[in-house]
């Protein structure tokens, strides 16, 4: 299990707070251990920022928001900032862009993400949990409530460390806005704005159709028309599961049958 820089040092943070679960320390608890002063404001545009110097600092969390993993992931991200790259800036104001780690662009933006992903979920305790155990929507659910993190995050985490290679689809008004894969996963080309598959549970949401709460088979073909190794993997079975994210979004995870 690789561990890269950012997630080394969200590591020796948890060391050096002798946590060892989640309950342990709730993340203001961490940012607060850090020097970190929290606070909840509005902002346009903005869901987190940190202004800091050499001696203080304080994170700001956008009012609006209230969904509890996502402040999590938030903080998270702002402690990252202060733990890496005070040095290199006295403000970072982070949007939904540059907190999404399948959306951000930027070195910094990107080391913040996976030092967040690293503190809410420790690897090696993410993969004692999920090792083992068959890949599906309660096991996301059940590992994402118990680190306090989303579901999405889960999955994103799942991706690089899971039992099975999977590929990460999201989608808004029936079209691929994002997707992301393991590294093993044998196929990777879909084009951004690629229309859901009539054939799939997921082109069944957008449909106004239940989405199912098992995993379905389709076909690889459906997915990975324009793929350009599809033809050695045209009788290709893959299990597909969904989530809903908004009214009009979803997550579809994708893996070998």
């Amino acid at each position: 299990m690789r561990i890269n820089k950012s997630q080394n040092h969200a590591i020796e943070l948890l060391n050096s707070l002798g946590w060892k679960q989640p309950g342990d320390l709730s993340i203001e608890e961490i940012a607060l251990s850090s020097g970190a002063y929290i606070k909840y404001s509005e902002m346009n545009k903005c869901e987190g920022r940190i202004l800091m110097n050499k001696n203080n600092s304080i994170i700001t969390v956008n009012s609006k928001i209230k969904y509890q993993p996502k402040i999590n992931f938030i903080i998270a991200h702002e402690i990252g900032h202060l733990t890496m790259h005070r040095d290199i800036s006295y403000l970072f104001s982070d949007t939904k862009q540059t907190l999404q780690q399948w959306l951000a662009r930027g070195s910094h933006e990107i080391e913040a993400n996976e030092f967040a992903s690293e503190l809410l979920m420790p690897s090696k305790l993410f993969k004692e949990r999920i090792k083992g155990n068959k890949l599906s929507l309660d096991l996301i659910k059940d590992t994402a409530n118990y680190f306090g993190a989303s579901q999405t995050a889960t999955f994103l985490k799942y991706k690089d460390i899971g039992d099975y290679d999977v590929s990460i689809i999201y989608l808004e008004n029936s079209r691929v806005v994002w997707k992301q894969e393991s590294e093993n996963f044998p196929l990777k080309f879909i084009p951004k704005g690629f229309n859901a598959p009539e054939q799939s549970n997921c082109g069944d949401f957008f449909k106004g159709l239940p989405i199912e709460e098992i995993p379905v088979a389709i076909d690889a073909l459906d997915w990975f028309p324009n793929d350009f190794n599809i033809d050695d993997y045209l009788d290709l079975e893959l299990y597909e599961q969904c989530f809903k994210v908004s009214d009009n979004s979803i997550i579809c995870c994708l893996w070998v049958k």
